[in-house]
């Protein structure tokens, strides 16, 4: 299945073989062929911005089924050995509060899945968050409970891959 220009532009991205890139608004991120992404709302939240949604498996073409801040749609098609990556951007100013560069490390050069928790929007996932470029970032990973250490390299490798330009 792939999914329309508009939702992202998928491009061959040199030293990475034939992985593709997802972009929009400035953000970009590798995934192997077989993956699926969208820059597509998957809930009807629309602050915390979501700025990537990343899967070993199809994903919904929308917020059908959300509830809330929780992707519903693509999380109940999560295969035993399948993962889910969800990113958010925090913008400044918040309409929620003061948004503080000290609650967002500077984004580490490699990432490691060890914030594993039951968050409120996604449920026991990894959390990852970074700054990077003045902009603010919250990422989520679900694993499978089968998902293998080729899936959670492959993750990282994504999640690596990540790259945010100044607006």
């Amino acid at each position: 299945m792939k999914l329309i220009a508009l939702v992202f532009a998928a491009v061959a991205v040199g030293g990475s073989g034939d992985w593709r890139a997802v972009r929009d608004d400035g953000v970009s991120v590798r995934f192997p062929p077989s993956w699926f992404a969208t820059t597509r709302p998957l809930t009807p939240v629309t602050y915390p911005q979501q700025v990537v949604a990343i899967a070993s498996y199809p994903l919904p073409r929308g917020s059908a089924g959300a509830n809330g801040c929780t992707p519903e749609g693509a999380l109940e098609r999560l295969p035993a050995t399948g993962a889910f990556v969800f990113g958010w951007e925090y913008a400044r100013p918040s309409p929620f509060g003061t948004i503080r560069a000290r609650d967002f490390p500077p984004r580490p050069r490699h990432f490691r899945l060890d914030h594993y928790a039951a968050y409120e929007c996604l449920g026991p996932s990894y959390r990852l968050v970074f700054r990077q470029a003045g902009r603010f970032f919250q990422i989520h990973v679900v694993l499978g409970p089968k998902a293998t250490g080729e899936t959670r390299a492959r993750v990282l490798r994504i999640i690596d891959s990540f790259a945010a330009k100044r607006r």
